[in-house]
């Protein structure tokens, strides 16, 4: 039988507060009925439902793994050939930061323009091996010089690269 109580009730089979409705035993409910400390329930209790600690988790992991596989799916879009082929014919010959000494793209820039987080160098050179920094052409149309490393250090005070290379 479902009662509301009408002051807290306490004891060995549980609690509740005054103006709760509960469901308790015929006897039981009776005798509180009777004490005036409950009236008979006018509406039925609404039973809660527990949560399954177990469904939640493996739920919770399948929302993790279907996160973790959108991500990759993403990911392979960003390191995919077209990407990375759009990424290096927008680097600028010019920008010495955007390559490394031997000619290759720098890697943070590339990551940079295709946004990939994991793209690494052997992947870059799967894709494409024989990339390498394009010659600069001057105004004039004739190639310019390249950069030549010499063998003699920077003089004092220049903030120049330096190479141990002989």
């Amino acid at each position: 039988m479902d009662v509301t109580m009408h002051t807290i009730k306490a004891g060995p089979d549980g609690c509740a507060d005054a103006g709760a409705t509960i469901s308790l035993s015929d006897a039981e409910a009776k005798r509180l009925i009777k004490g005036k400390f409950a009236v008979e329930a006018t509406r039925p209790v609404r039973e809660t439902a527990m949560i399954d600690p177990a469904g939640q988790e493996r739920a919770e992991r399948e929302q993790a793994k279907a996160r973790a596989e959108a991500e990759a799916a993403k990911e392979a879009v960003r390191k995919s050939a077209a990407s990375v082929g759009q990424a290096l014919e927008s680097i600028d010959p010019t920008d010495d930061e955007d390559w490394t000494a031997a000619g290759k793209p720098a890697m943070d820039r590339v990551k940079e323009l295709t946004g990939s987080t994991t793209l690494t160098r052997a992947e870059l050179e799967a894709l494409y091996p024989d990339f390498a920094r394009p010659v600069a052409v001057s105004a004039t149309g004739a190639p310019a010089e390249a950069a030549k490393a010499t063998s003699e250090p920077a003089p004092a005070g220049s903030s120049a690269a330096r190479s141990n290379r002989p």
